[in-house]
């Protein structure tokens, strides 16, 4: 009688099933945002709305909203996204360039970067994020062999800094930067040369630093992180603010409510700075909990876009996968003093609409493309792989 081979049978019945421990751990993170903005945003919606549960009533709409689209997008099937990649770009073109008409848009805290629609404040710039991933993965997955040479990628690479200079217009350095990281991260995983994508850098960083140096609020920041790391106790406001909530939780935390920092020391308690409320409630096993669901969920990414039956699917799910770790990353950087305030959002725990949004939808295209795992391609054009597929395993490998 043949030995039954249980790791074969439990892959072959696990074909065609939605990812059962990414749906977990983004529950368990939604979940969480909920309790964490509502405690720590209670006391300034009350003070500023008389209703102590303004801000989690709006988080709870766009959970709903964000939960639909990854409703949608993890049922429809990924491979008709290659389509949308260049609308989607066109329509984050347009209203980053809408945004920029002077009166178009609200100012805020001397910037214009969001477009109020339906009470609901929308971010171009995240949508912009979203649909450069879909287009650099649809535009690899066909022409990858142009990145072999300078046409094809510079090609490439002046629509992500076309993008990606409007976006430092509004202005919005961190996200702009960001927006690049990505998708020079998303070529690289396409398969750009090395060369390719230093040579970017170097042209990049003196222009970054002059950005940087004629701007008066983002000068201040880079000097109060070089002083705080000079002199710790001239750390920035926010950030020793922060270090103070994490400090104060110790191992345990205050409990949930306990917390004083959001009594109006701490700014944007409940946006860039929620996860040192998290560690002053909940303490360093609730921070330690928060960063192994963002590890998991880095993790299962990888296994999607590894057992991804095509190379579409193999780009998107790892160019997704990066955009989600990569602000947890910084965000948690920023939050613990490592990098200089950013005002970057932490995914699925920081109140924000279009951020939960944009993100849950990418969660439901990784859970369509691990539903199609096994599936053989009708189409030829997407039976090449992104890179030579392990012998042994049969999976993708990222490119070295």
């Amino acid at each position: 009688m043949p030995v039954r081979n249980y790791s074969d049978r439990f892959k072959s019945a696990m074909k065609g099933v939605a990812d059962p421990i990414l749906i977990a751990v983004v529950i368990i993170l939604v979940t969480a945002s909920l309790v964490i903005i509502f405690t720590a945003s209670s006391a300034r919606a009350y003070e500023l709305k008389n209703n102590s549960a303004y801000y989690l009533y709006l988080q709870f709409i766009r959970v709903i909203i964000g939960v639909v689209f990854l409703l949608i997008l993890s049922r429809l099937n990924y491979r008709k996204l290659k389509y949308a990649g260049h609308l989607l770009l066109i329509v984050s073109l347009a209203a980053l360039i809408y945004i920029l008409i002077p009166g178009a848009v609200e100012e805020v805290k001397g910037a214009r970067r969001a477009i109020i629609i339906f009470g609901i404040s929308f971010r171009p710039s995240e949508l912009a994020r979203f649909a450069v991933i879909i287009y650099l993965a649809s535009s690899v997955s066909y022409w990858g062999e142009e990145l072999d040479n300078w046409g094809g990628y510079l090609k490439r690479l002046i629509i992500i800094l076309g993008i990606a200079g409007l976006i430092i217009f509004q202005p919005d350095l961190s996200t702009s930067m960001m927006f690049t990281a990505i998708s020079l991260a998303v070529l690289y995983i396409g398969g750009a040369k090395m060369r390719h994508l230093l040579c970017t850098g170097f042209l990049l960083i003196p222009v970054i630093w002059y950005k940087i140096a004629h701007s008066h609020y983002q000068w201040d920041r880079i000097i109060q992180y070089r002083d705080s790391l000079l002199h710790p106790e001239k750390t920035g406001y926010q950030v020793k603010q922060s270090l103070i909530g994490l400090g104060d939780g110790g191992i345990i935390g205050l409990g949930l409510g306990g917390s004083n920092q959001k009594q109006f020391y701490l700014p944007e308690p409940f946006s860039d700075f929620v996860f040192s409320i998290l560690g002053e409630e909940f303490g360093f096993l609730g921070t330690s909990a928060a960063i192994i669901l963002f590890l998991v969920i880095a993790w299962r990414g990888i296994i999607i876009a590894r057992n991804a039956p095509d190379k579409f699917g193999f780009i998107l799910a790892a160019g997704l996968t990066t955009s989600i770790t990569l602000y947890a990353f910084v965000n948690l950087c920023v939050v613990t003093g490592i990098l200089p305030a950013t005002g970057l959002p932490l995914p699925f725990l920081s109140y924000g609409g279009c951020s939960l949004i944009i993100n849950l939808a990418m969660v439901g295209i990784l859970l369509n493309i691990s539903r199609q795992q096994g599936v053989k391609i009708k189409d030829s054009r997407y039976k090449k792989p992104a890179a030579k597929p392990n012998k042994n395993s049969g999976k993708y490998l990222l490119p070295k």
